[in-house]
């Protein structure tokens, strides 16, 4: 599984997390996949303007006015992405039984 590592400059000048900029990378999943007591963890899924590779990271977001100024990548320097691609998975479910005749 190919790992590539961000600098927080590098997430900063792209405007990630946030990708509201017009020359931010293009943004191809977002989605929140834990809440803790003060914030929302999210994966964003993205494709990197300088070598077209979709990578995902996860990044951490304030859930009331208090935690406003939350440090998205927890205070660390560098952000570990995990190369990744789009495919089709097989995914079983529990679904309800339909009513069947009653066997005599």
């Amino acid at each position: 599984m190919p790992i590539r590592t961000f600098t927080i400059e590098q997430l900063d000048a792209w405007d990630l997390p946030g990708a509201w900029a017009d020359d931010s990378p293009e943004i191809l999943h977002r989605e929140q996949v834990e809440t803790r007591r003060w914030v929302s963890v999210n994966e964003l899924i993205f494709r990197a303007p300088d070598d077209g590779k979709t990578y995902q990271v996860f990044y951490e977001e304030g859930l009331t006015e208090m935690q406003e100024d939350t440090d998205p990548w927890n205070g660390d320097r560098e952000v570990k992405a995990t190369e990744v691609m789009q495919q089709p998975v097989t995914v079983m479910q529990w679904q309800p039984v339909k009513d069947t005749p009653a066997v005599a």
